[in-house]
């Protein structure tokens, strides 16, 4: 700190002294403001007995040292020209033989508090008392009367120090202030841990991995006919570590250091994390995200790495499959059962906090890292820049399956492939934006891939799917609140929802990706099948009506309608004809597995079903589903012996993935 570049303000009430006599005005007389002191003045301008001019005697000593000095006779203006200083600043109040004038002190500190000012003191007054007065009352220094030079060169080594102490007691009070924020958010994510993904009391207790059932899990993740539905909570846990310890095991993956416990129990408390109760939204919905994007990746030839970046899915690196694989086991994680518009509608705190912007994806995210760094996960991936991208791959895979943005990233990817035409040519930020969309389209494609599994899975996850929808229209409908029309019980028809969510939302993002990387075509053509099944039981379901109203019997308005033909039969007769045409117009696209698919697909002989008629017995409005989900039944009683669904009574639907 140079002292040309301070300033010092004193604060002094001007006296008039002669060599015979003395007049001193009145200790009352109020302070006046002076002319600044800035031009050189004639040091004969001051006597050294007395104040000349209304200015102290030592005013040309301060102007040696200090580059700017300022003499104010009134309290008020004084802080206000310590207020329009940018630079370090002294207050020196001139007290005289005023006993007051710990009063004047007290009160300029404490003006003077949140400016970082140095205050000194300077008096003819020599007792003990007065002076520890001033030091108390927020002088930092006080100097006797008359001042010489070697003192007021002190003044500078004082403002130099307590500058010096205010710059680090900043740093400080920001440091404590962001440390306490820090703290409080923590706790924040606790809270919002504890509402909505209470933490678990036990520690992991799974089933332990046999080699006979390892063998049996790692076929069926290999399978496009994958369905969660035949294994319990445990197998589907044993699952998910069984496509991460394939993935890590490639010779790219050495650098991330995460052990078979830690792998475990991240998996195991992110399971518990999702609701079971939900009939779609649940950890069976997770898995099968997860083994889609596993079966993608190996379809696009990603897995094992290649060597060389000629195709789009090449420019993938792998923290960016592993963020990949991270983000569908988590993406619904905690999800609540019910969609972003009603957290909207319903003006719940999580629509406050994220500014009713994807909500839930927003929620998701921030419930998948907080049990992610519960396990110490994020020190596995090396360095901090490492830790960073891939966070940042995580949350834009997890807010991409938010739908309400559907058509925005379809229109993205639908300009890929021109700008990934010649992917020597990219720059390393067109690299990652390009990444981070691709990351994107795979994940969306996994999250709605239940229109491209074959037929039967299909119908398994829209019933589901259905189920949930209209448990959110009871609710509001209880609530009092607008029932969203593909929530009504009363108004849904299941068939038409699942065409029209294939022809107008499904199929414009699948043939855009398969543009990009032309080995998912398989999922369009998959999808194309399924589109024309839909549609056969629409028109089989059509003619039923038509049957059944033609002959019915007259009535009197008295009697009782007649019993007709139970719904379990009437529905079995509309899957027999599906799987007819399925046999003899057209062919099921399997990649790996055509044994389950082949073996599945036998109609099961119809039971007698009392309850399911009484369900039915309101058509044609269409009911609600009867399936309950894997999650909703922790013994699957509804599971055969052989671990296949028996036939149901469900009604068929597909809706937007909320």
């Amino acid at each position: 700190m140079d002292p040309s570049h301070c300033s010092i303000v004193v604060l002094y009430k001007p006296t008039t002294t002669t060599t015979t006599t003395t007049t001193t005005t009145q200790s009352a007389a109020p302070y006046r403001i002076q002319l600044d002191i800035d031009d050189d003045e004639n040091d004969n301008d001051f006597h050294e007995q007395g104040e000349i001019n209304d200015r102290p005697v030592y005013t040309p000593m301060l102007q040696a040292i200090f580059g700017q000095v300022y003499i104010q006779s009134n309290p008020a203006d004084a802080i206000r020209q310590i207020q329009y200083q940018q630079q370090p600043t002294l207050c020196l109040i001139d007290i005289d033989d005023d006993t007051s004038g710990q009063n004047v002190v007290a009160s300029m500190a404490a003006d003077l508090l949140n400016h970082h000012v140095t205050i000194a003191v300077c008096s003819s007054i020599e007792d003990f008392g007065f002076m520890l007065g001033c030091i108390n009352a927020g002088a930092a220094e006080y100097l006797l009367k008359p001042l010489r030079m070697d003192v007021v060169k002190t003044l500078f080594l004082k403002l130099h120090h307590s500058h010096s102490v205010a710059l680090t007691s900043s740093n400080r009070g920001l440091h404590h202030r962001i440390k306490n924020t820090t703290a409080k958010d923590s706790a924040l994510a606790r809270a919002m841990m504890d509402i909505y993904a209470p933490p678990i009391s036990l520690k992991r207790t799974i089933a332990p991995l046999s080699g006979h059932r390892a063998t049996f899990l790692r076929r069926k993740i290999a399978s496009w006919d994958f369905c969660p539905f035949d294994v319990d909570h445990d197998d589907l846990i044993h699952c998910s570590y069984l496509i991460f310890e394939q993935v890590l095991s490639c010779p790219e993956m050495s650098h991330i250091t995460v052990n078979k416990d830690q792998l475990y129990d991240f998996i195991f408390e992110l399971s518990v994390s999702y609701h079971n109760g939900n009939a779609y939204h649940n950890f069976a919905h997770a898995v099968d995200v997860l083994q889609c994007l596993y079966h993608f990746l190996c379809k696009l030839g990603v897995l094992p790495f290649p060597g060389n970046v000629t195709r789009p899915q090449d420019l993938l690196r792998a923290n960016d499959v592993f963020a990949l694989l991270i983000a569908a086991l988590g993406h619904d994680a905690a999800h609540p059962g019910v969609n972003n518009m009603f957290m909207i509608n319903s003006a719940t705190p999580l629509a406050l906090l994220y500014n009713d912007r994807s909500v839930l994806e927003s929620f998701h995210s921030m419930t998948l890292f907080q049990i992610f760094k519960k396990h110490k996960l994020d020190e596995c991936l090396g360095s901090t820049e490492d830790y960073h991208a891939f966070r940042k791959t995580v949350v834009a895979s997890i807010l991409a399956t938010d739908m309400s943005l559907h058509n925005d990233y379809v229109t993205k990817i639908k300009g890929q492939p021109a700008r990934l035409r010649n992917l020597n040519a990219l720059d390393e930020s067109a690299r990652e934006e390009e990444r981070i969309l691709l990351c994107s389209a795979l994940i969306k494609c996994a999250d709605i891939s239940n229109v491209t599994r074959p037929f039967r899975r299909a119908v398994k996850w829209a019933e589901l799917l259905a189920q949930e929808f209209m448990c959110q229209g009871d609710l509001e409908r209880k609530l009092g609140m607008p029932v969203q029309p593909m929530n009504d019980r009363d108004k849904m028809v299941l068939e038409d929802m699942q065409i029209s969510f294939i022809q107008f939302v499904a199929t414009s993002l699948f043939e855009s990706v398969s543009n990009v990387t032309h080995e998912m075509t398989f999922t369009v053509e998959s999808m194309q099948q399924n589109l024309k099944l839909w549609e056969t039981r629409k028109k089989e379901e059509s003619y039923q009506k038509k049957d059944w109203n033609h002959n019915k019997p007259v009535i009197d308005q008295e009697k009782q309608p007649q019993p007709r033909k139970s719904e379990s039969e009437y529905r079995l007769s509309l899957d027999a004809s599906a799987t007819k045409t399925v046999a003899t117009g057209t062919t099921a696209t399997n990649t790996t597995n055509t044994t389950n698919t082949t073996t599945s697909t036998a109609p099961t002989t119809p039971t007698s079903n009392n309850n399911s008629d009484k369900i039915f017995s309101g058509l044609p409005q269409m009911p609600a589903v009867a399936m309950a989900s894997y999650g909703n039944n922790g013994n699957n009683e509804w599971l055969t012996t052989n671990g296949t669904t028996p036939a149901h009574d469900g009604v068929y639907c597909q809706c937007n993935i909320m």
